[in-house]
Formats: structure tokens, C-alpha cells, sequence
């Protein structure tokens, strides 16, 4: 089985591609091949290596709605030269900018395409019309983003499919617990694209309203790239200047990029996500799997992923003094995590492996439909 993802990617930043490589290492014993249709300015900086195909103009997003309908228009004749030179039995859309071109390919050659929906938008009508085309299966993350868009699941509704983690990462030895030096202060660690949606300022914030004898006995430690986009740069700038008019230099530390998380995590005592509505984060889940406990915002994914008082605590979305009691929680020592392989069993089912599974099965069901049929024009 061949499978083209439509993804339209100009950095390999991450988040889908992230997911892409662990499904494609899991279904690596099986006949199926991963194809990724990117973006002709995109280039690989992470391993493993994915198979790409590009395309001129599909974009994976923009600010701009009427630039990502014009570049789904422009690649739909370029998608069908590329299927009549390399037929694949699957089209799995990815991005905002690939739902337009799967619901022209749905609607005009009648072939079916699955939609995973790996974002939470403001305009969500244009994900309810989705969900309800014909030949075009919406799979959302997580429950919390099906009851955001409004959408059945089940029968005849959309389907909920995580993200996933690499299975490697529940093979690995748990962090341990209570082997710090005694005195050593709570290593908070981060990890994600510098953007502002991320919402890193609030865990400075949240520090710099700590007492000065808190503050002593907490880091934090963000690792993570910026982006190239003036977006991310004017995010990186604003975050460092953040950090010295708080006065917490010697606090919070920017690392910058780092191509194995598990170190990060490892010298980690908690795990910190700020992001509102984070759809369903993979480094959340990495940290989980190898039983590091959890800070994180009661909003997105989040609230379907960390137990709260056993696998984490969950703050106030964008309230910095919610972040800052519940490290103070943490400080006192009232937060009793439950145990290290506890919490690498709460998300086991996150797996790469098991969610392969359900992909295949979502592929096989396609393929067997009637619809699937070769036809002109797909």
C-alpha cells in the first residue's frame, strides 16, 4: 500500500512531520510506504528520513485564507500528474492548507481522503462543513477537539485518532524519581518551536512572581528552534527581552535546538507545556512515556492526555499566577505524582505502534470502498 500525505511543508519543524516519522517507522515490517508531498522550499533537518514528493504550490499554512485556497487550487492539476506518474491507493491530508485540496479531490474526482485535523482554529464552521462531505473522513486528536468543532464521533462521525510518540520512548528506562542532589533546585523543562501561540512567556512570568526564595529553588530550561519566519524571530526577541526586564536571567535558560528530547527530559523534573489549546503535543507525550510528571494548561488535548494530581497539574489558561501556585504546589511538596511507570502506562495507548494500528485500519476500510476504484482525473 502506498500512501501520499498532503502536507505541503516548508520547515521541518516537527509536530505533523514528527508523527509522520513515528508511523512510518512503526508500519516499517509492513508493506505500506510513506509518501510526503511538501512544499518545493522545504528541506530535512531531522532523522529518520522521510520519502517526499514536491509540490510548487500547496502550503501547509498561512495567515492569509485566500493564499492557502490559491496554492489547493494551483497543486490540484499538479497532485493528479503526480498520482498518474506514481498511483497511490491512499490520500491523507494533514494541514489546513491540504483540507482545501482533499475536499477538491473529494468532491470532483470522488475519491476518498482522510483529514486529520491537527490544529484548533477560531473558525471552526469550515471543519463542520468538512466533516460533512462526502468521500472526505475527518479524524480529530483527542475528544476536547471534537467537542471544540462540534463534531460526532463514532459511526458515521469523525474519528479520533491521537498523536503519537515513538515506541522506542516506552522501551527506554523511566526518569528517575528523588535522585537529585538534595538542595538542587526543580529543573522545569520545555520543549517546542519558539512561537508566541507557545506561550513560553508565561512560565517566566509565572517565576518572576515567585518570591526571591521561591524563585532560588526553580530553573527553567526551554529547548527548542526558531522558526524562519519573522514571526518566530519577533517571538524569540520578545522572550529574551522578557526575561531580562523580569530579572530572571540566571532563572530561565533558551537552549535552542536539540535533536534528542530525551536527554532534555531526562535532567528534568517536570515537564512544562504553556500553549493554549496545544491540539495534542508529542513532546507531552515523550515526557509521559518515560515518566516524567506534568505542567500544564486545562485546555486542548491537555485535558485528555494529564491526569490531573497523577500525572501532572493543569493550570489556568493564561494565567500566569494559576502557573505560579501550582509550582508553589510543587515547592511545598504538596503534588504527589503517582509513580513513574504509572504514568508511562496513562499514554501507552499514544504509542506509535498503536496508532499505526488504527491508521491501517482506517486504510484498509478505504481502500476496500467502492469509491477507491481507479477513475479518470484521480
Amino acid at each position: 500500500m502506498k500512501i501520499l500525505h498532503l502536507l505541503g511543508a516548508t520547515d521541518d519543524i516537527g509536530g505533523i512531520l514528527s508523527v509522520l516519522r513515528n508511523v512510518q517507522t512503526a508500519t516499517a515490517s509492513r508493506a505500506i510506504q510513506h509518501l510526503v508531498w511538501v512544499n518545493q522550499t522545504y528541506r530535512e533537518v531531522r532523522r529518520p528520513a522521510l520519502t517526499y514528493r514536491v509540490s510548487r504550490h500547496l502550503l501547509d499554512e498561512s495567515s492569509s485564507h485566500l493564499r492557502l485556497l490559491v496554492g489547493a487550487l494551483r497543486a490540484l492539476p499538479e497532485l493528479k500528474r503526480t498520482l498518474a506518474a506514481e498511483p497511490c491507493e491512499i490520500l491523507h491530508a494533514h494541514s489546513r492548507g491540504s483540507l482545501m485540496l482533499a475536499a477538491g479531490v473529494a468532491a470532483l474526482w470522488r475519491r476518498p481522503v482522510l483529514f486529520t485535523n491537527h490544529a484548533y482554529a477560531r473558525r471552526r464552521g469550515l471543519y463542520r462543513w468538512a466533516a460533512r462531505r462526502r468521500h472526505l473522513r475527518t479524524a480529530v486528536l483527542t475528544p476536547n477537539m471534537a467537542r471544540h468543532y462540534g463534531l460526532k464521533t463514532g459511526p458515521g462521525g469523525a474519528e479520533i485518532i491521537s498523536e503519537c510518540c515513538a515506541d522506542r520512548f516506552f522501551e527506554l528506562p523511566c526518569v528517575p524519581r528523588g535522585q537529585r542532589d538534595r538542595g538542587a533546585p526543580l529543573r522545569l523543562v520545555g520543549l517546542g518551536n519558539i512561537f508566541h501561540w507557545k506561550k513560553w512567556h508565561l512560565v517566566v512570568e509565572a517565576m518572576a512572581r515567585l518570591t526571591d526564595g521561591e524563585r532560588r529553588r526553580v530553573e527553567f530550561h526551554h529547548w527548542g528552534p526558531v522558526p524562519n519566519s519573522p514571526e518566530a524571530a519577533a517571538c524569540n526577541t520578545d522572550l529574551r527581552r522578557l526575561i531580562q526586564d523580569r530579572q530572571v536571567a540566571d532563572r530561565c535558560h533558551l537552549h535552542g535546538l536539540s535533536l534528542s528530547v530525551e536527554e532534555p527530559l531526562r535532567e528534568a523534573d517536570l515537564f512544562v507545556l504553556p500553549s493554549t489549546n496545544e491540539p495534542c503535543s508529542v513532546a507531552l507525550i515523550e515526557a509521559l512515556a518515560l515518566g516524567l510528571p506534568a505542567l500544564v494548561s486545562a485546555s486542548g488535548g491537555n485535558v485528555d492526555i494529564v491526569q490531573p494530581d497523577r500525572t501532572g497539574l493543569l493550570f489556568e489558561p493564561d494565567q500566569p499566577d494559576s502557573l505560579r501556585d501550582c509550582l508553589r504546589r510543587v515547592l511545598r511538596g504538596e503534588f504527589k505524582p503517582a509513580a513513574p511507570a504509572e504514568i508511562r502506562a496513562s499514554v501507552r495507548h499514544r504509542c506509535a505502534s498503536a496508532v499505526a494500528d488504527e491508521y491501517c485500519r482506517r486504510y484498509d476500510e478505504m481502500v476496500r470502498s467502492p469509491a477507491a476504484q481507479p477513475r479518470a482525473g484521480g
